[in-house]
């Protein structure tokens, strides 16, 4: 029995962490998840010191009775600590403000010591377990493994199909069937079909729970706390990256109010505006998805208007291209790839819960015309990377990356590169290769202008793939513009752009009320105002060979990676 033990709460162990780690990721901004491993480790210590100044005294009790006992302790604990930490508020600001700050102080231990709970009693019970077996470590640490194993694999497979709650409740279900049964052996058979019971019976229905406290640091993505009444939720789906929650947004301020946000996201080349529905994922990272099939109702006059969105350049220079999207989200690139007749659109979406939700069958699959399922369209659920990886070499003319990021990176000054791998300058060169002689990278990404992080990053990894692709002078394949709301559309071609693409660039830009600019002085002087002086002085150095000098003088992590 101890064998099934250890594996138990090593299974529990690993599971809570993850399942804790995507709690917080909802309520919260990234830097507060971090601590959760640390905090564990701290109930792992906590719990194994309390085993070792108290091991005279369980010595002398039944094995059987300790580890019921702390059985029941995790179980309990688990179930405290989940409904708890739903309502308890947890806020970016405590961190910031831990030293200075009483509630900042008292509202991370709050937040942390229910967190770490669960753990001081699998630690006090692990060190137990290898203590009073001594003969039997190696099984011991075998289950140990296997558990924690098996709960790293299960972790994707439960949360896609049953979201927070169930798993949690059922751990504590079986985690207290465990301990009964250690006390009362002689009713394991009775106490297993009841077990089997009401594993079922929560599985079947239970409900999620609901109501979490947000930061509202987060800002305006978490769609209840800024636009109340003026939204309908369709669907909520937990998943391993967290929770996507989608919005139908009903109130005409809300949505005037989200565009004005970020209109980069949101523009579509349908006239007048189509309602849309927002996938927001864990308040942070969302994608529009418009009402396509709008277009087909004569009694609301809808129609696309080519060429109305800046967003749309790449197509002044390609004809009807074939084009890779990463991030196909609600759609909006794949509807404007077909809109200027591509006539094959792959898609990589690595969000199971929008992949859900725009397919047959799903809550958006109609609202939007069906856009995953139109003649030569293919959307797979997996890493942009990997779809990258399995194309065959100069079979596209357009590769478009709007926006996409995980918001799970290190606070650098960029999130988009700490984490995703989607903009190394290894990734590039793997964009290049599958692009065709004159095909185009778009990536779109904020600008802020008054200290350009993450386009300026961008730049500088671009420059580094294209001279590793062969390229003499790599700053003649990039174009950049901005608009008023400080968005980017950094195009970065195959081969050097000809004078007559640049002009026909600029030209478009111009008509949009967008700025567009060379990352390097055309006619040898540098201009001096933000944001150009920062993209050409780069572009300077790195003519030199000194970008590394510029890199590490500047205020923000622009290194090649």
């Amino acid at each position: 029995m101890n064998h099934f033990v250890i594996f138990l709460v090593s299974f529990a162990c690993i599971l809570l962490e993850l399942f804790f780690a995507r709690i917080l990721n909802l309520k919260a901004w990234n830097h507060v998840v971090y601590i959760i491993i640390p905090f564990a480790m701290l109930g792992y210590g906590i719990g194994a010191n309390a085993q070792i100044l108290t091991n005279k005294w369980t010595s002398k009790i039944a094995p059987r009775k300790i580890m019921a006992t702390c059985l029941l302790l995790i179980a309990f604990f688990i179930y405290l600590s989940f409904t708890s930490i739903v309502s308890l508020p947890i806020k970016v600001d405590y961190l910031s403000n831990v030293f200075v700050s009483p509630q900042g102080i008292l509202g991370l231990l709050q937040a942390y010591t229910i967190f770490m709970l669960p753990f001081i009693f699998i630690g006090f019970l692990v060190v137990y377990l290898f203590s009073h077996y001594k003969d039997d470590c190696a099984k011991l640490y075998f289950f140990d493994l296997i558990g924690a194993a098996l709960a790293a694999l299960s972790f994707a497979f439960l949360i896609d199909h049953y979201g927070v709650s169930r798993p949690l409740f059922a751990l504590s279900i079986f985690t207290i069937s465990l301990a009964l049964i250690l006390l009362l052996p002689k009713a394991k058979k009775l106490l297993i079909i009841l077990c089997a019971i009401l594993l079922f019976l929560n599985f079947q229905y239970a409900k999620e729970i609901t109501g979490y406290s947000i930061d509202v640091t987060k800002g305006w993505e978490w769609i209840p706390g800024f636009y109340p009444n003026q939204y309908e939720e369709i669907d909520s789906l937990w998943h391993p990256l967290g929770r996507t929650d989608i919005f139908r947004i009903t109130g005409k301020e809300a949505r005037e109010d989200i565009l004005s946000h970020s209109s980069g996201t949101f523009e579509i080349n349908i006239e007048p505006y189509p309602e849309f529905t927002y996938l927001s994922t864990n308040y942070l990272a969302g994608t529009p998805a418009y009402k396509y099939s709008v277009l087909k109702d004569p009694l609301k006059p809808h129609s696309i208007k080519k060429f109305s969105q800046p967003m749309e350049a790449p197509y002044v220079l390609l004809d009807n291209p074939k084009v890779l999207v990463i991030g196909a989200g609600g759609g909006r690139d794949i509807f404007m790839a077909k809109s200027h007749g591509a006539p094959k659109v792959l898609g990589a979406e690595v969000n199971s819960a929008i992949v859900q939700a725009m397919s047959a069958g799903g809550v958006l699959y109609d609202y939007t015309d069906r856009i995953y399922d139109k003649e030569g369209v293919e959307v797979f659920n997996c890493d942009g990377r990997y779809l990258v990886k399995v194309q065959e070499e100069e079979s596209f003319d357009l590769i478009v990356l709007n926006g996409v990021d995980t918001y799970s990176g290190l606070s650098s000054g960029s999130y988009a590169y700490a984490e995703s791998y989607l903009y190394t300058k290894d990734a590039i060169v793997d964009y290049l290769k599958i692009l065709k002689e004159d095909g185009l990278i778009n990536f779109n990404r904020w600008l802020f202008a008054s200290m350009p992080r993450e386009t300026l990053k961008l730049l500088a990894i671009s420059l580094e793939a294209l001279t590793e692709t062969g390229s003499v002078e790599p700053w003649e394949h990039i174009m950049i513009a901005t608009n008023k709301t400080g968005w980017s559309l950094t195009l970065i071609k195959k081969t050097p752009f000809t004078d007559n693409e640049r002009k026909a660039v600029r030209t478009y830009f111009d008509e949009h009320d967008s700025l567009t600019f060379y990352p390097y002085p055309r006619d040898g002087q540098l201009l001096e105002n933000q944001p150009l002086s920062a993209f050409e002085k780069y572009v300077s150095f790195y003519q030199r060979g000194l970008q590394d000098i510029f890199a590490h003088a500047y205020p923000f992590d622009i290194s090649v990676i």
